[in-house]
């Protein structure tokens, strides 16, 4: 396993080399310029976005409700609403406040695993475009540093995914909800 995995990432980092063919003052898709020098550019890759489908948002709505955050109603619509009940849990969960459902929030949700867990290929491929731009343009340790980003970015991205997928099919199996009785209150 850990072989073909070596080899795909070869592969991705040769086929990066081989299409990185791009003009110095200029990155490559994928990637932001980290430094610009007189003659080129360091480039590291671009985090991806995650993109949220409406079914996403509709099981973080009623996950947030579960708990007591007040989403309002479960209509897969990022509105005002439940962009403060997310900030809320953001705060609360001690995570980046963003407001939006990124790969951290839906993990501590237990929802949208599998989109975060999308995203891993491209954090390669993007970590190796880079890679091979700043290696063309003759800065080797940035090359280093944008593989290592690429390939941490989809570890992450694997690791969230995942710890979603198990909290989501840990509260299905055990048929965890809010107690009827009372609804959950958000620690103040």
């Amino acid at each position: 396993m850990n072989m073909r995995f070596a080899a795909c990432l070869i592969m991705m980092a040769l086929a990066a080399i081989l299409s990185a063919q791009t003009k110095s003052d200029q990155a490559p898709s994928g990637t932001i310029v980290e430094k610009q020098h007189a003659d080129s550019n360091e480039v590291q890759p671009a985090p991806a976005k995650i993109r949220i489908t409406p079914e996403v948002v509709r099981a973080a709505q009623k996950k947030l409700s579960d708990e007591g955050y007040k989403p309002g109603r479960p209509d897969g619509k990022m509105g005002p609403v439940t962009r403060a009940a997310i900030r809320k849990y953001q705060g609360h969960e001690g995570l980046k406040i963003t407001a939006t459902l990124d790969e951290s929030t839906l993990s501590h949700l237990g929802v949208g695993g599998g989109k975060v867990m999308a995203t891993a290929p491209g954090d390669i491929g993007r970590g190796a475009k880079a890679a091979a731009h700043d290696i063309k343009e003759g800065h080797p340790i940035a090359a280093g540093k944008a593989m290592g980003k690429g390939i941490g970015r989809a570890g992450k991205a694997v690791g969230e995914g995942t710890e979603s997928g198990v909290k989501g099919a840990k509260h299905k199996v055990a048929g965890k909800k809010s107690d009827e009785s009372t609804p959950p209150s958000p620690p103040q």
